[in-house]
């Protein structure tokens, strides 16, 4: 019926009214093709732009997993082994340490030759044992390095690391020993470090060396020392 009245409408214009009719519908619905159309094309840009800045967040991430990972190890291996120093003493590490350690005492005066094997712990004193909160950032302000952390109450649920630190001295001990003794606290795997060395040899033989040095842990919570 809407039909028939258009066509009835179309009929009676004259061609060149027909014409201008029919050219204006082509223009609009051509104009709404063409705005349609670009819509589309702006659309599909975006969402082009958006998958390629996805692309290069996911390769930045994929660049940066191994970094993260390895972090993530590191961070882990800490963390665990300051739980492992929160478990032992200072001291009782060390003692373990020389009691590993053994060489051939040689004898003095008119004898001669070795007089038996000994252990590096018979010959280990310890003092001056000291455990501090652990200042994990740089201090400011005049005279504030002079000031000892001060254990502090932890959060609920905080994990405090504290530096624990004691004394130790040898007497009349071998440089090889010696030197073995220093070199297991540089490999121990819970952190062990001397922040102080001071050797001094009390004759021309080897097997005469004072060493009197300070060894330092990081660890979590804190067993006072000297236990």
């Amino acid at each position: 019926m809407q039909e028939g009245k258009i066509q009835a409408w179309l009929g009676r214009l004259s061609d060149r009214e027909r014409a201008i009719v029919v050219g204006g519908g082509i223009s609009v619905l051509a104009a709404l093709l063409l705005t349609a159309g670009f819509f589309v094309q702006q659309r599909v840009a975006e969402m082009e732009l958006a998958v390629a800045d996805n692309a290069e967040a996911l390769r930045q991430i994929h660049d940066a997993a191994p970094t993260y990972l390895r972090n993530r190890r590191e961070d882990k291996a800490i963390d665990e082994s300051l739980e492992r120093a929160r478990a032992t003493s200072l001291q009782s590490s060390l003692l373990a340490l020389a009691k590993d350690i053994q060489f051939e005492r040689k004898a003095t005066g008119e004898e001669e030759g070795p007089s038996g094997s000994e252990r590096l712990s018979d010959f280990i004193k310890f003092s001056n044992a000291t455990e501090i909160l652990a200042e994990l950032t740089t201090r400011k302000g005049a005279g504030a390095g002079k000031q000892a952390a001060k254990k502090k109450k932890a959060a609920k649920g905080e994990k405090q690391v504290f530096l624990s630190s004691i004394e130790v001295v040898f007497d009349r001990v071998p440089d090889t020993a010696l030197f073995q003794f220093l070199e297991k606290i540089d490999t121990h795997p819970d952190g062990l470090f001397a922040s102080s060395l001071d050797i001094s040899r009390e004759s021309s033989d080897h097997e005469h060396f004072r060493a009197k040095l300070t060894v330092a842990q990081f660890r979590y919570g804190g067993a006072e020392e000297g236990s």
